[in-house]
């Protein structure tokens, strides 16, 4: 009927076929996008982020297709499985979500980098006084928002 050739649409692609594209399943229902980030991490830089959330996946975009791993991915005790994706990138919008999923990985490449690049309305550099404080998170497992830092 028509409802099965809905339901198996998505095996039909090669599952063999490299893409920047990651398609992750099996998510934990409270994961974040920096736990996430963090499944791309060992072979790579991740660029960018699409969380599914009600659906317990995501897709993770990386800057190069030569990754590979046979080892199955786990987080919190739980497996989790990845996929090369039919997408070749993410294009995605600029909903909160999105956001949030962009600031993440701009922390993580600050941090992967050893720099984070900031820039203030007068245009100050970074060599002299600034009303910017700049912050390295080490530890991303743990969401750190203005409010902590305030605290």
């Amino acid at each position: 009927n028509g409802n099965d050739s809905k339901k198996f649409k998505g095996d039909i692609r090669s599952p063999g076929i490299p893409s920047r594209v990651i398609h992750v399943r099996k998510l934990p229902n409270d994961i974040n996008e920096a736990e996430v980030i963090s499944l791309g991490l060992p072979f790579g830089k991740v660029t960018n982020l699409l969380m599914l959330k009600g659906k317990n996946q995501a897709f993770l975009e990386m800057n190069t297709e030569d990754y590979y791993s046979s080892v199955t991915p786990v987080i919190r005790n739980h497996p989790i499985y990845m996929q090369y994706s039919n997408h070749k990138e993410l294009k995605t919008d600029n909903s909160p979500n999105q956001v949030r999923a962009q600031a993440a990985l701009q922390a993580v490449n600050a941090v992967q980098t050893g720099s984070m690049s900031l820039s203030t309305v007068d245009g100050a550099g970074m060599g002299s006084q600034s009303p910017v404080l700049r912050v390295i998170v080490e530890n991303l497992f743990y969401p750190v928002t203005l409010d902590v830092l305030h605290q």
